[in-house]
């Protein structure tokens, strides 16, 4: 692709592995258990695009956050509790045991850079320096199938059963594990319009078909790469892709655009030994601020900006952290105790898109995910990248703990083009190699359908009846934090749209 610093240039992206949360939970089960919202506008901003929308503004979602958390915290003050839940079913938790002492060295080392303290990423405002809270419950994770699923999986109903005239019971949720859905099944009866009636999986071996109830509907919950790729399968989406692939076109939506995402770099830095020495929550420190659109390291006044688009998460080094310079470092030196910052661009203005590669279920869709393409988020990222740099200078890190960055311009890495400092070129070719993602989202935007929607307030897909997707690629616009609390937040608003609906249907 051309490059952004040097048009005249053109510089080489590489590919990236895509992670999936192919279990029970989703990515809940498999995620940095980080518990983050993201900022009002975002949401008044869905709340925006038309009068229906209303329902997604701030106001509501604060109301659907708040119903889905369990939060448990000592002491909260009054500001908390008006911004947080204490009676859901998902767990959110302070540290139970406290942070390593280099991590507080690291709040430290920021503060005297002047950026500012934040107790709570979720309160009034997000920017600042601070400790996550996150979905633990009595030192373990607690996904979203450990707080919401199993729970529901208690439930019995008693239904007649005139054969042996008594009771049948009957699970209110039956889980399908090993289960691939190749398709929506529809209403062939009904020629005039898309009326889906169940799907089309496949498990153990064989093909196997799931209905509706009456009055019932099919509600997708594959995830921003799986619920495109079913609606596609099924005829709902570009009728130009579909049909390449030999799919008959029942409505032509922009499925799978609008894929959004934070793109993330990081910086490893090595530390005195033993200063990490057991398991941790992982990301425990957050630095979210303003960044500087011209690539420059962020000012005072950019950290005391409510409107935040960087978030650097800090973690200690973890076992298994696939990293070339860290294990490069470890060949030579068998251990590595150290800690990474890793950017991530909350605000994203490149869009990306996923598309059909085949017409076979099994087949992975093709994914280009367009990181950089918009010149700011490249500079954008500069920026946050260079203040890591800076935060790794300051006491106590650079004296108590004698930290030091590996991998920039050293055996462990070599990217620095004249001396030490770091061009924006440099950068370029960095972030170009490194950058990952976790938060893929957008690709069935919730949108009016003159603005390229594909489900409408309520989620519904447009051009069918009983069709309904309850997941993170509803999201209009990218919330800018972590994706698992406003997927939590859209599944608890979806319930009682979903009741709304079937009370109406009675």
């Amino acid at each position: 692709m051309p490059s952004s610093v040097d048009p005249t240039k053109e510089i080489l992206k590489n590919e990236a592995p895509y992670i999936r949360g192919k279990v029970w939970g989703g990515s809940s089960s498999l995620n940095a258990m980080i518990y983050m919202r993201g900022q009002a506008k975002e949401y008044n901003d869905w709340a925006a695009q038309g009068p229906e929308y209303k329902i997604w503004d701030w106001d509501h979602c604060l109301e659907a956050f708040n119903a889905v958390e369990n939060n448990s915290r000592k002491n909260p003050d009054e500001k908390f509790k008006e911004f947080h839940g204490f009676n859901g079913l998902l767990p959110v938790q302070d540290s139970q045991n406290g942070i390593y002492d280099i991590m507080s060295g690291l709040i430290d080392a920021a503060k005297n850079l002047g950026i500012p303290y934040n107790d709570d990423f979720n309160g009034e405002r997000q920017n600042g320096v601070g400790i996550y809270q996150f979905t633990i419950k009595d030192g373990r994770r607690c996904s979203l199938a450990e707080s919401y699923l199993k729970d529901a999986l208690k439930k019995i109903e008693l239904h007649p059963d005139p054969k042996y005239d008594s009771f049948g019971k009957v699970t209110a949720v039956d889980v399908r594990s090993f289960a691939h859905v190749l398709n929506i099944i529809w209403d062939e009866k009904n020629k005039e319009e898309n009326i889906a009636i169940g799907v089309r999986y496949f498990c153990n071996g064989i093909v196997r078909e799931a209905f509706i109830a009456p009055k019932g509907e099919v509600i997708l919950c594959g995830g921003a790469i799986n619920s495109p790729q079913i609606l596609m399968l099924s005829g709902i989406g570009p009728k130009e892709n579909l049909e390449s692939n030999n799919i008959k076109v029942r409505k032509e939506l922009p499925v799978g655009r609008n894929l959004l995402d934070h793109p993330g770099c990081g910086i490893v830095a090595k530390s005195t030994p033993n200063a990490i020495l057991h398991w941790s929550n992982g990301c425990e420190i957050g630095i979210i601020h303003k960044a500087n659109g011209e690539g420059k390291i962020p000012c005072k006044d950019d950290f005391f900006d409510e409107s935040p688009d960087l978030q650097i998460i800090a973690t200690p080094y973890q076992d298994g952290c696939l990293n070339p310079s860290i294990e490069l470092y470890m060949k030579k030196h068998n251990k590595f105790d150290g800690i990474l910052l890793v950017p991530f661009l909350n605000i994203p203005s490149s869009v990306g898109y996923l598309e059909l590669g085949s017409n076979n279920p099994f087949d992975q869709p093709k994914i280009y995910l367009n990181f950089f393409e918009k010149s700011d988020d490249l500079y954008r990222m500069i920026s946050s990248l260079k203040l890591c740099r800076e935060i790794l200078k300051q006491p106590p890190l650079s004296t108590v703990y004698d930290v030091k960055e590996i991998g920039i311009n050293d055996e462990f890495g070599q990217w620095c083009t004249n001396g030490d400092d770091m061009s924006d070129e440099d950068w370029e070719r960095f972030l170009m190699s490194k950058t990952t993602s976790f938060h893929p989202c957008g690709t069935v935007k919730m949108a009016p359908e003159s603005q390229d929607g594909v489900v409408n307030h309520r989620l519904q897909v447009y051009g069918t009846k009983n069709l309904r997707v309850v997941d993170a690629s509803i999201f209009p616009y990218i919330p800018s934090g972590n994706t698992n609390a406003p997927t939590a937040m859209v599944a608890w608003r979806a319930s009682r749209l979903i009741i709304e609906d079937y009370i109406g249907k009675c």
